[in-house]
């Protein structure tokens, strides 16, 4: 009789294994809105709240942010084209020949940045954190 016990397997889900299991948790503040915020999109996706911000977590990319050269050479980028849009609001009142080295100049330096920044942005070789 003590046989048959030992040999009928045990009932219930088999246990997972310690790297499966998610025993760990993390506390998250959000305020009111950011709450209703998350909700709204787990519904959308149609997944529980707590599966929904466990994917969001695990799936999403986060880049480092900007460096203090790259908004510098942003910064002048906008000078730059700012520059070139007056140039050619310019060129509808004058001669356009006078204009034309003037605008070639500051197309060349902004293509200059361009080709600065698409290393980094372009061919995304920015860290990812």
């Amino acid at each position: 009789m003590i046989q048959d016990n030992q040999d009928k397997k045990k009932g219930g889900r088999p246990k997972k294994s310690s790297l499966t299991r998610k025993s760990k948790a993390i506390g998250v503040c959000f305020s009111e809105p950011e709450l209703y915020t998350i909700k709204f999109r787990a519904k959308q996706a149609g997944l529980p709240l707590s599966i929904y911000c466990h994917d969001a977590i695990l799936e999403s990319i986060i880049k480092e942010p900007l460096k203090r050269e790259e908004l510098d050479v942003l910064r002048s980028l906008s000078k730059m084209g700012n520059n070139l849009n007056q140039l050619t609001r310019i060129a509808k009142f004058l001669n356009t020949k006078r204009l034309e080295k003037e605008a070639e100049i500051i197309l060349n330096e902004i293509l200059n940045i361009i080709n600065m920044l698409s290393d980094d942005w372009k061919n995304s070789k920015r860290k990812k954190l």
